[in-house]
């Protein structure tokens, strides 16, 4: 593998890695929904708004619209937080590098998602202070929603880029990042996703009562704002159609398999019989929208189904660079200790290289039986150099021959396995030591 392979920190996961990936593929999907709920209601929104110059009606819808607009932004941020850890719990040497990589736009998500919100706030709670300035009206509108767009573009272009490790040595920051395989072709994926979904709910949300209370004294029916709506989603579910085959055929081949193909078309099917029940539904003349739960359920089913195929290809794509990580992890770790052995070693043997001749024989063969000052088995060394002062010679003839000389004491017994130069050492080291 022509890649970085970074050296990671060998602590524990907080859970079983199966769980965490299941956690992550939940939380992925509810987070998911809701940034395309988000980010669809704010596309229409300034649809409604462009179209309410000649139709002043759908000012009106425009502005029911963004009322949720706040409230699903901070859904998606809220249940956001929890794939954003598990991602960089289990895949963090990927994730960081390729967030390092895109460093200047990586840093940049939270200022533009502080001004997104801002903006957006701005154009709901002043919406009555811009209503009859249409190009300020239209261009805070159009300036949130350009930021809605730009925050996913970054984020998709770390994900994608932290799957290919053999692509960092050759990206030069965020551009040269977004540019990669796949990036445009899969972030056009997801904005369409955002127009399919957002459209949907907008269908749903309208044939609420609510909705019939806050349109009861326009001229345009709820029916044809929701079939607005409808067709919208109608053209947008094409479109991911097309999207979604150029996405599977341009996918890299490191991370695909049978299994992933499978998925993506078995996640893919549902738009089959939707597109179909959806356009019966258009067909209708009293706008019922007869179909419209089962589409619904359709596409709920094709975006648990896709966010399993997306989890799969990404542990496919970098189980090699995992591997490898996790043996140069073991690599250094024995390095590591060897290094530490090695300096253990070579401190000893400075320390026994340092110490006086006789310390070590006397350590080993002596320093049992007689304590610096106090008498035990033998005489304590304070006794022995007295009586031996001047005469280490005196030492070695005991040591060669040994007696008894209390009766309390016992019998030394010899050590004829030692040499005379170790034995006078011995000696030496006695009458000299403090």
């Amino acid at each position: 593998m022509n890649a970085p392979i970074p050296r990671d920190i060998p602590l524990p996961l907080p859970a079983g890695e199966g769980l965490l990936e299941f956690l992550l593929i939940v939380s992925f999907i509810v987070h998911i929904v809701f940034v395309h709920l988000m980010l669809g209601g704010s596309i229409f929104s300034l649809v409604c708004q462009i179209k309410g110059l000649k139709m002043p009606v759908f000012e009106n819808v425009a502005y029911f619209i963004m009322r949720t607009i706040t409230v699903n932004k901070s859904l998606a941020v809220v249940m956001g937080v929890a794939p954003l850890l598990l991602i960089n719990t289990l895949y963090a040497p990927q994730f960081y590098a390729s967030s390092a990589l895109i460093g200047d736009a990586w840093m940049s998500v939270i200022p533009l998602v502080i001004a997104a919100f801002l903006i957006a706030y701005a154009h709901k709670f002043w919406w009555n202070h811009f209503v009859n300035i249409s190009e300020l009206h239209i261009g805070i509108a159009l300036m949130e929603t350009l930021l809605f767009l730009l925050i996913p573009l970054i984020f998709m272009t770390n994900v994608n880029l932290m799957l290919f490790p053999e692509r960092w040595p050759d990206v030069k920051g965020f551009f040269s990042a977004m540019l990669l395989p796949n990036v445009i072709q899969r972030y056009l994926h997801f904005v369409t996703a955002s127009v399919l979904f957002g459209a949907l709910f907008l269908v749903w949300l309208t044939g609420r009562p609510n909705f019939a209370e806050n349109m009861k004294h326009d001229a345009l029916g709820i029916a044809e704002v929701r079939r607005f709506f409808y067709v919208f989603a109608f053209g947008a579910v094409i479109i991911q159609v097309l999207t979604g085959l150029i996405v599977l055929v341009s996918l890299p081949s490191n991370g695909m398999s049978w299994k992933i193909v499978l998925l993506l078309l078995l996640g893919g099917a549902p738009a089959l019989p939707a597109t179909w029940w959806m356009w019966r539904d258009l067909q209708e003349i009293d706008n019922r929208f007869a179909n419209f739960n089962q589409v619904v359920m359709l596409f709920a089913g094709s975006i648990i189904i896709m966010g399993v195929a997306r989890h799969e290809y990404r542990a496919n794509a970098l189980a090699d660079h995992k591997a490898a990580i996790a043996q140069k992890t073991i690599n250094y770790q024995a390095a590591a200790l060897q290094a530490r052995n090695d300096a253990e070693f070579t401190k000893n043997m400075r320390a026994a290289d340092s110490e006086p001749p006789g310390s070590a024989d006397f350590k080993q063969y002596c320093a049992a039986c007689h304590h610096p000052e106090l008498p035990t088995v033998g005489p304590a060394l304070q006794e022995i150099k007295a009586l031996y002062a001047g005469n280490p010679e005196g030492i070695v003839s005991w040591t060669k021959a040994p007696g008894k000389k209390r009766p309390d004491s016992m019998r030394m017994p010899g050590f004829p396995q030692l040499s005379q130069q170790q034995l006078q050492n011995i000696a030496n080291y006695m009458l000299e030591a403090r």
